[in-house]
C-alpha cells in the first residue's frame, strides 16, 4: 500500500500490538468486529515479551484479585493450561498492617503464615525481613514469548489484520470515521483504541490530542546464573520490593523506585545504586552469600489513566486509551480489556 493508498472497511483499528493491544483485538474480535493493529515495531519486544509474566492471585485489592483469575482462566481457554509454571507466592508484611491483610486473606480463604510457620515451611529461605505473609499455593509465571504467539494466533484466527513496522504519523477525523495516516498508507474505521503502554503520552501530543495519560517507570534486575535454589513469589508489603523465578531461570527482583512522567529518551540511569538496594533486599530471604554470573536491567513501565471521565470525555468520539495502571500486564490485560470494551460497547 502506498502512501496514498486507503485501507477501509475497519470497526477498530487498535495501536499497539504488545499484551494489552493483542487482548482487545481479540475480544473485539469475537464480537464479529473488523480490526486492524497497527505496530511501530516490526518484530515486538516491548513490555509484554520482556516480561516476567508473574501471577500470583492474592492481592490487597479484591478487584485486582478477581481480574488476575479472570485472566488466568482466559490464557487457559486459548490452550496455555501447560505453559503455566506453578511458583507458590508469599505476600508478607509487618505485625502494623496485619489487622487489615488477615481479614482481606481470611475472605479468600488463603493461609496466613507467621515467620516461624514461614521458617518451618521453606527452610532453605530466610523470613526475618517479614513478621507473616500470605501464602498463595496457586501462583505462578508464564513464558512471556509463547504467551504473545499463542494471542497473535488467536487473533489471526479470527481476521485480525496486523500491520507491524507501521508507525502512526497522523490522526483524523472525517465524515463520522477516524483516520490513522501511517508512512505506508491510511487506515479508515469506525473508532480508535491506544494500546501503546509507556509510549502513549508521547504519542498523543505528537497526534495533536488530549494527553490523558501519565507514565509511572520501575526499575527492575534479572540475576543469572545465582545460587539462590528454589525460591518463591516474594512480595513485601510495606517495601514494595519483590522476587521470583522466571520461565528462563533467571531470578526478576527489584524494589520501586518510580519515575513519574519522564520521556522515554530522559530516564534516569541509576543501575549501580538502585542494583546495589535490590541485591541487599534479596539477600536477606538467602541462607547464604548470593553468588551470580551476571545481572541485566530493565524498566517495566505502566500508563495510567489520569482521571477516568477525563480520559474519555477529552478524548474524540470514539477514540479510547487503555490505561490501566495496574502493574503488570500479564496478570489483568485479558480481563481488563473485556470490562473495557463492555462498559463500551455494551456486554
Amino acid at each position: 500500500m502506498s502512501s496514498r493508498e486507503v485501507s477501509s472497511g475497519y470497526d477498530w483499528l487498535v495501536v499497539g500490538a504488545g499484551l494489552v493491544g493483542l487482548c482487545t483485538a481479540l475480544h473485539l474480535a469475537r464480537r464479529k468486529l473488523r480490526v486492524c493493529v497497527i505496530e511501530q515495531m516490526s518484530q515486538v519486544t516491548n513490555a509484554s515479551t520482556v516480561s516476567g509474566a508473574g501471577i500470583r492471585f492474592f492481592d490487597p485489592d479484591p478487584v485486582v484479585s478477581a481480574r488476575v483469575i479472570q485472566s488466568h482462566d482466559f490464557y487457559s481457554e486459548l490452550g496455555l493450561a501447560d505453559d503455566f509454571r506453578s511458583c507458590p507466592s508469599y505476600y508478607g508484611f509487618g505485625a502494623a498492617a496485619a489487622e487489615g491483610l488477615l481479614e482481606r486473606a481470611s475472605a479468600t480463604g488463603l493461609r496466613v503464615l507467621s515467620r516461624a510457620h514461614l521458617q518451618a515451611r521453606r527452610p532453605h529461605i530466610q523470613w526475618e525481613a517479614v513478621d507473616y505473609a500470605v501464602e498463595d499455593e496457586h501462583a505462578g509465571f508464564r513464558d512471556p514469548l509463547i504467551t504473545w504467539h499463542a494471542l497473535l494466533a488467536a487473533c489471526e484466527r479470527l481476521g485480525v489484520n496486523f500491520r507491524f513496522g507501521h508507525q502512526v504519523l497522523a490522526f483524523e477525523e472525517n465524515a463520522g470515521a477516524r483516520q490513522l495516516l501511517t508512512q505506508v498508507g491510511r487506515y479508515v474505521a469506525h473508532g480508535v483504541i491506544f494500546a501503546t503502554g509507556y509510549w502513549t503520552p508521547n504519542l498523543l501530543e505528537r497526534l495533536g490530542l488530549p494527553v490523558v495519560v501519565r507514565n509511572r517507570t520501575v526499575t527492575v534486575h534479572r540475576l543469572a546464573g545465582h545460587n539462590l535454589a528454589c525460591l518463591p513469589f516474594i512480595v513485601e508489603h510495606d517495601s514494595g520490593f519483590h522476587a521470583r523465578p522466571t520461565a528462563c531461570g533467571e531470578i526478576l527482583f527489584g524494589v520501586p523506585q518510580l519515575d513519574w512522567d519522564v520521556a522515554p529518551d530522559n530516564l534516569p540511569d541509576r543501575t549501580d545504586a538502585h542494583l546495589n538496594k535490590a541485591l541487599a533486599h534479596l539477600q536477606r530471604y538467602a541462607p547464604v552469600p548470593l553468588l551470580f554470573s551476571g545481572v541485566r536491567t530493565t524498566r517495566a513501565a505502566d500508563a495510567f489513566a489520569s482521571v477516568a471521565l477525563e480520559a474519555k470525555t477529552a478524548l474524540p468520539e470514539h477514540t479510547h486509551v487503555f490505561a490501566f495502571g495496574e502493574g503488570a500486564a500479564f496478570k489483568y490485560a485479558p480481563a481488563r480489556t473485556l470490562a473495557y470494551i463492555n462498559s463500551t460497547l455494551g456486554s
